[in-house]
């Protein structure tokens, strides 16, 4: 698995993933956003860069993590094959319960505890300076289905430090769309942030 090619991961990143995953926690970054009291563009850059600069600390040391469970698995070459084999499966899972196309590809979706979303949102209305951080570092318990899929590459490729890198190379390629996002959200008008969630979702 250590033959993953980084770049295609950070693609998948810039593209499905950066759009995956605004849709889920694109309101979230709003509602931090909405909640500064200093609505100029240096505070705006500030809560942004924080929220996104957790996110990608907390997803690298998700890797890591996962790399040390992968390392501890101890399989056979066979079992292994059939383990990435389980890998290809679940991300062809995956894509088909993006692209809806039956029911039962929903079941493929890992759904965190309901109390972790219910504190991550309740987190966004708070005008803390650390909020916007806070909030970046508990998306790691909302993850989109994209980066569900390369959470389960990085355990595959059983090696701290490159399944960190996995997933530090993810993250990084979805940066640039929540920063496009989250700068226009905070210039457009108020009609517009109330429909950011729709336009996201259906991105």
């Amino acid at each position: 698995m250590q033959s993953t090619n980084l770049l295609i991961i950070f693609l998948t990143g810039l593209t499905t993933g950066g759009l995956t995953c605004l849709a889920l926690q694109g309101g979230l970054l709003a509602s931090v956003i909405a909640s500064q009291k200093d609505s100029s563009k240096t505070s705006t850059f500030t809560a942004i860069f924080s929220f996104l600069s957790a996110k990608l600390v907390s997803h690298t040391v998700l890797g890591f993590l996962l790399g040390i469970i992968g390392s501890t698995i101890s399989l056979s070459p066979t079992t292994r094959g059939w383990f990435q084999i389980l890998i290809g499966i679940y991300l062809f899972g995956i894509a088909g319960s993006i692209l809806d196309i039956h029911p039962l590809f929903r079941y493929f979706i890992i759904t965190p505890p309901k109390f972790l979303s219910r504190l991550a949102k309740n987190e966004s209305k708070s005008q803390s300076i650390f909020a916007p951080a806070l909030l970046g570092f508990f998306t790691v318990f909302i993850p989109c289905a994209t980066t569900q899929a390369m959470a389960i590459i990085a355990l595959g490729a059983a090696n701290p430090f490159y399944s960190a890198t996995i997933m530090f190379s993810f993250v990084l390629g979805t940066i640039p769309t929540f920063l496009a996002f989250g700068f226009l959200l905070q210039k457009s008008s108020v009609s517009f942030k109330s429909y950011f969630p729709s336009i996201a979702s259906i991105a």
